[in-house]
Formats: structure tokens, sequence, C-alpha cells
């Protein structure tokens, strides 16, 4: 909806921008004033995200700290133990 209303209002990239957190929705904006603002949205899937990622907490640290740094942002690459 947020999105529209800006398209609708004549934001266009780099003026607006998206942001896929895995767990949430950002769109971002920057206003008249030169200040970004950010509208965000939980996904429907939130609570399982917390769950899984919480359940693999220590796991996820143990693999970062031999190194392996890609990210786990995305809902896709969340696991469960």
């Amino acid at each position: 909806y947020i999105e529209r209303r800006l398209a609708e209002a004549g934001y266009t990239p780099p003026k607006t921008f998206v942001l896929e957190h895995g767990y949430c929705r950002s769109v971002y904006v920057t206003d008249p004033n030169g200040l970004i603002l950010e509208f965000t949205h939980d996904d429907p899937r939130a609570d399982q995200i917390a769950r899984t990622r919480r359940a693999n907490a220590r796991a996820d640290l143990k693999r970062w700290l031999a190194g392996d740094h890609h990210s786990l942002q995305h809902l896709g690459q969340a696991r469960a133990v």
C-alpha cells in the first residue's frame, strides 16, 4: 500500500527503495528535506522465523566465527535444527 502511494506521489528510485530482511520488508523514502524515512511491515511468518533463528543462534554464531559470513537475512536461508 505505501509503495503504491509513493509511486502515485512521484517517488521513484533512488528516492525510494525496498529491502527484504526476511522477517520484515522495509520501504525507504527520502523526504523533500533530504531525510530518509523507513516504513516496515512484518512478514506474516515473523514469529516462526524468530523461533527458528533463536533455535539456531549458537550454531549460526559458531559458523560466523569460523569465517562463514554469508547472510541469513532471507527466510529461505533460515533453517530448523
